[in-house]
């Protein structure tokens, strides 16, 4: 495995709104091969945990604290290059790397944006950047969600084996339009806001 390039996102936009550099903070990774492949995972610290349950207590946000999750979670005691370069030499040198960290299709995706209160999206976004600092300018709260580009939600679900149903009813709701047009699935990659701030 050759890597190019590993993207640590609070390099470039700093530590969380509220937290502390490298100590209380999480972060996307992104691994970048020389063939252009990439993997990514969200580096959460453990201190980052503790706070965000202590606000969620308070907020009443995941039950008021009682559990928490994020998509490709990887749990740190400090988020810095060095760090996270060595955690990736140890988990490749180890066979883990792939079980840790997710491949991401290559294909086209768009960002969409929709507001908590429903209704059409207020943004299309082509960089998740963008996307999140639009959100945060304008004090948001919602979910953004990664779309792929020229094909159906349901298709790319099918095709990744993220669609939770049995065989049989699979094939009688992919007949369905108004399944078929309204699927949506949480194995989309997707964050929320509250106020502008991801959560």
């Amino acid at each position: 495995m050759n890597i190019k390039e590993i993207v640590i996102e609070s390099e470039n936009k700093g530590a969380i709104l509220g937290g502390q550099e490298e100590i209380n903070d999480n972060s996307d990774v992104d691994v970048i091969l020389e063939d252009g492949t990439v993997y990514y995972a969200t580096v959460f610290t453990f201190d980052n945990i503790n706070w965000l349950r202590n606000r969620y207590t308070k907020t009443g946000e995941c039950l008021g604290g009682e559990y928490f999750w994020a998509k490709n979670m990887l749990l740190v005691s400090k988020i810095n290059r060095v760090e996270i370069e060595r955690l990736i030499d140890h988990l490749i040198r180890t066979n883990e790397f792939e079980s840790v960290f997710t491949r991401i299709d290559n294909r086209k995706s768009i960002w969409v944006f929709n507001s908590s209160n429903k209704g059409l999206p207020g943004g299309v976004f082509d960089d998740q950047f963008l996307a999140e600092k639009w959100i945060a300018k304008n004090k948001l709260t919602g979910t953004l969600t990664k779309y792929p580009v020229n094909q159906g939600a349901l298709d790319w679900a099918i095709q990744n084996n993220m669609v939770n149903m049995k065989p049989d009813k699979l094939k009688v709701k992919a007949q369905d339009p108004y399944f078929i047009g309204e699927f949506t699935t949480a194995s989309m990659e997707h964050y929320h806001f509250e106020g502008g701030c991801k959560d």
